[in-house]
């Protein structure tokens, strides 16, 4: 930090209660010759937040500045980082500047996206699409989407109380060129163990679920995916892409080994079979996996024009790019 800075008594006696000066001087290095200009603005927004909150004190003034620092420390640093092509950590950034922060929020402020907004977004486009579906096929039904912490939870649970019958339901919103990988399977296979019958959605024109007959066991899901991944993750990586797939490929074989002790089987049926099943009341008992362009022709076919495109703009365009007014895309849907 250097000498020239006045950082003002109340920031002065934070950072000495709570031992900070490690942070702020990682802090004040992040920020640059606008470190002093920062702190100032930080001050005045500080004294301004105190006199209109009533439930501030004049003693938060050093820990609210302190926040404020922070804060334009962390975005600057994501912009360092985005330049560099990195990805910003929360780690990271606690670790440089003490904030605690929600990593899509935190790219948001830097007028960036986070590649787990754009994740959350193309799952919630995704949602809205088939709730849209589900409700103009099936009137009667009522969805709900499971907590999280309660064991294997589908996107979605479609029942028709009427009917007494329910199924499962996953979404996979991936740009097209994704594969639909062994261990999306697996997991339609879980979900199908418990409640019978499973629909794994996807945006995919790609997908292994053409390597299997009817029938499929987990065995083989496993043994298929780990002699798939296991190549790729010996193949040399000489650019970005193709050392990410060598970290996708990683990443699954360690799942799909944690799996290995499953031995299930289950048959696999086709859309139409299952809608057919739906109509008179006795869902199919297995796994059914849509493709994209299925998905499109089944949104169209319902008369869902504009869900159909708004399905087709997350096939097609990169995160980047991926926007809506209508959907959120910082949290998913729950």
């Amino acid at each position: 930090m250097s000498r020239k800075l006045i950082i003002g008594t109340a920031l002065k006696k934070y950072v000495r209660r709570y031992t900070l000066n490690d942070k702020l001087n990682s802090i004040t290095s992040i920020l640059g010759e606008e470190a002093q200009s920062v702190i100032d603005w930080a001050y005045t927004e500080a004294k301004r937040r105190i006199a209109k909150n009533p439930e501030e004190k004049e003693s938060d003034l050093g820990k609210i500045v302190f926040e404020l620092i922070s804060n334009e420390a962390a975005i600057i640093l994501v912009k360092q980082n985005y330049a560099k092509g990195r990805l910003t950590t929360k780690s990271e950034v606690k670790a440089k500047t003490g904030k605690k922060a929600e990593m899509p929020v935190l790219y948001r402020e830097a007028g960036l996206r986070h590649p787990q907004e754009a994740r959350n977004l193309r799952h919630n486009i995704f949602h809205e699409a088939f709730q849209a579906l589900i409700m103009r096929l099936f009137p009667g039904v009522t969805t709900s989407v499971p907590s999280t912490g309660e064991g294997l939870t589908p996107d979605l649970i479609v029942e028709n109380k009427d009917q007494n019958w329910l199924i499962s339901v996953e979404y996979k919103g991936y740009r097209s060129i994704t594969l639909l990988s062994e261990s999306e399977v697996l997991k339609g296979m879980r979900y199908q163990a418990i409640y019978g019958t499973a629909w794994l959605v996807t945006s995919t024109t790609k997908s292994v679920k053409d390597l299997y007959g009817k029938m499929v066991s987990s065995k083989d899901v496993i043994n298929n995916g780990l002699s798939r991944l296991k190549r790729i993750n010996r193949r040399r990586a000489y650019t970005i892409e193709q050392r990410e797939n060598r970290g996708i490929a990683r990443k699954g074989i360690t799942h799909l080994e944690k799996q290995s002790d499953l031995d299930m089987r289950c048959r696999i049926w086709s859309v139409e079979e299952l809608l057919e099943s739906m109509k008179i009341g006795k869902p199919v008992k297995g796994l059914i996996i849509t493709t994209g362009f299925e998905f499109i022709d089944l949104l169209k076919s319902a008369g869902l024009d504009e869900e159909a495109d708004n399905v087709l703009r997350v096939m097609k365009l990169p995160t980047a790019s991926l926007h809506s007014d209508k959907v959120t895309s910082v949290r998913l849907i729950e």
